[in-house]
């Protein structure tokens, strides 16, 4: 029987990677999707959603169809997709297709997945003033599981709400983990890209390894990468300890980075 996997990340964390190879490679066997309804998701709408019939309803003009879509798929070959908008749609998905479908938890150390979201100017004021702000999850969302932060969230930094938002998707991801009752592998950026995890995914994905893919973790895959102004301070990581309870969770030490090599990455300079 086909299956259908949704990869539940934050973003910024490999997920154009296996879009970008894993379709060299199994073409015949798996359909790799990245982001195919980007943010018409609405993943802020859906936290409680546990069902289609919860989704709200804007979200659901977009997902119902691109679900009988991915049932298509399933009469052909397995499905994978990934990227960060369907996170929150999950719970609705697996419940849909239950019984034939696979969640890979998809994780990144909070420091760099924040500063990678601050190159898209994430909780940032935008460029033109006509545009929204970049939020990608709010304290005062339904079904939030942070929501203290409502308390000063107007005070605090671009940066400290990136980690507020890895803090949440992660946090979610561990109880669904809980909850679902599905197969499900949770695997780091590092493990992925530089230990075994890649061979632990394919394994997952009932595919058998394959010596082109193996050779391209050494290859980055971003197609929006840019720089970012901010100067984020790391001292500020002390007020958030929930963020450091998580990280240690997700095996992280959230205030164990090398900050030289993100200030190259990230903004463009080292000191």
């Amino acid at each position: 029987m086909s299956f259908a996997v949704f990869v539940l990340s934050t973003g910024r964390c490999g997920t154009q990677w296996l879009a970008e190879h894993l379709p060299r490679s199994y073409s015949d066997r798996l359909q790799v999707e990245h982001e195919p309804l980007h943010n018409f998701y609405h993943p802020r709408r859906n936290l409680l959603a546990r069902t289609l019939a919860d989704l709200d309803a804007e979200a659901a003009e977009a997902i119902l169809p691109h679900v009988e879509e991915i049932e298509t798929c399933l009469t052909q070959r397995n499905y994978l997709e990934c990227g960060h908008p369907c996170w929150s749609a999950i719970p609705a998905l697996v419940d849909r297709f239950h019984g034939r479908v696979r969640v890979l938890h998809l994780v990144r150390h909070p420091v760099p997945t924040a500063f990678s979201w601050l190159t898209h100017r994430a909780y940032e004021p935008p460029l033109l003033p006509f545009l929204p702000t970049k939020t990608l999850l709010s304290p005062f969302d339904p079904g939030v599981r942070l929501p203290e932060y409502q308390e000063g969230w107007e005070e605090l930094t671009p940066f400290e709400k990136c980690l507020y938002y890895w803090g949440e998707v992660n946090l979610f991801g561990l109880a669904q983990e809980e909850a679902l009752g599905v197969p499900w592998l949770r695997l780091t950026y590092e493990e992925l890209f530089f230990a075994d995890g890649l061979e632990k995914a394919l394994e997952f994905l009932e595919l058998p390894p394959a010596d082109t893919l193996m050779a391209a973790r050494a290859e980055s895959v971003d197609r929006f990468h840019s720089l970012t102004p901010q100067r984020p301070d790391m001292n500020l990581l002390g007020r958030h300890p929930r963020i450091i309870e998580a990280a240690r969770t997700l095996g992280y030490d959230a205030e164990e980075v090398d900050l030289a090599a993100l200030q190259r990455r990230y903004q463009g300079y080292a000191g």
